[in-house]
């Protein structure tokens, strides 16, 4: 574990690899292991490791799912003056490392959906330049372990006001970004009718939670 989170540390926060990393998006894992272009980049080297191939599902999903997150991470605008101080934090503190770029790798793992990785990414972007702090970040890292990618569309819409209620939207979606914490909800009307049964239309909101989740999730 040790050996995969120094060489996460130092892929993912020297931003001259992050070209590379797009690269291996565009072409592919294959093409990246028969140019042998993973000698490059220590994460890849890694986790492909001396035979240089990634054959079983599970290793080629974590790199794909790795690749994604620090190529979004370094993507737009990066404020090298927080990115440094956050370098020197883990650099000199073990436990600090394994403890986050850990939780992270672990998270990764566990990832199908790529967007999730880039979720993550962007929310561990915001905690690196102090915009949140780590448990907000753990927060919202949990979210994204529980939410079903299909329902980010009626998210967005919902934030930006296009949506206020489950009569505009599939009840079923609503439902459950509102268990997971992201919509808050109060009952608008309620129609009983004694051949099939009842019918309950919500109002449906933002609250602090997704506002975060939108806010950074929103920023590509």
């Amino acid at each position: 574990m040790d050996k995969i989170i120094s060489a996460f540390e130092i892929t993912l926060l020297d931003s001259t690899l992050s070209g590379a990393c797009a690269d291996i998006l565009e072409t592919g894992i294959d093409s990246l292991l028969n140019e042998g272009i993973f000698n490059s980049i220590p994460i890849v080297n890694v986790l492909v490791g001396t035979a240089k191939t990634a054959q079983n599902i599970h290793d080629r999903n974590l790199l794909r799912q790795t690749i994604k997150f620090i190529n979004t991470f370094n993507a737009g605008t990066i404020d090298h003056t927080k990115l440094n101080k956050y370098r020197d934090k883990i650099s000199n503190d073990s436990k600090k490392a394994e403890e986050e770029l850990g939780r992270v790798i672990i998270i990764l793992n566990n990832n199908i959906d790529v967007k999730k990785s880039e979720l993550l990414a962007q929310f561990y972007k915001a905690y690196v330049f102090e915009s949140i702090n780590w448990e907000q970040f753990c927060e919202l890292s949990d979210v994204i372990s529980r939410l079903f990618i299909s329902d980010l569309p009626l998210l967005f819409k919902v934030y930006t006001n296009e949506v206020h209620d489950t009569s505009h939207c599939i009840t079923y979606q609503a439902e459950r970004l509102i268990s997971i914490g992201l919509l808050s909800s109060a009952i608008q009307s309620m129609t009983i009718s004694s051949g099939n049964g009842s019918n309950t239309e919500k109002h449906i909101q933002i609250n602090e939670l997704s506002k975060m989740f939108c806010s950074f999730g929103m920023n590509r």
